[in-house]
C-alpha cells in the first residue's frame, strides 16, 4: 500500500455553508501537515484564508491565450487572519 503523493479537490466547498466551509478547511489543513497534501481549488474567502499558500491563474490579453500564474506564500504573515475570532 502506498498512500497517494497529494489530492486535488475542486471546489469540494461550493455546496457549504460558511460554519461547514471552515470545518473542511480546518481539516484538511490539520491532516495535511502529517499524512497528506492537498490541492484545493476553491473560489469561497471562508476556505482560502485558511491556506498556507495561493496560486493565482489568470488570462493574459494578447492574439493568443496565454496562462500566467501568481503565487502567494501566506506563511510569512502569520497574524493576517481576516477573522481572529475563528480559528
Amino acid at each position: 500500500y502506498k498512500p497517494a503523493p497529494f489530492f486535488v479537490l475542486d471546489e469540494i466547498d461550493a455546496a457549504l455553508d460558511n460554519t461547514n466551509i471552515g470545518k473542511v478547511a480546518n481539516y484538511i489543513k490539520e491532516q495535511s501537515t502529517c499524512n497528506f497534501q492537498a490541492i484545493v481549488i476553491s473560489l469561497k474567502e471562508e476556505f482560502y484564508t485558511k491556506a498556507e499558500s495561493l496560486i493565482g491563474v489568470y488570462p493574459e490579453q494578447g492574439d493568443c491565450v496565454i496562462s500566467k500564474v501568481l503565487t502567494f506564500d501566506l506563511t510569512k504573515y502569520p497574524d493576517a487572519n481576516p477573522n481572529p475570532n475563528e480559528q
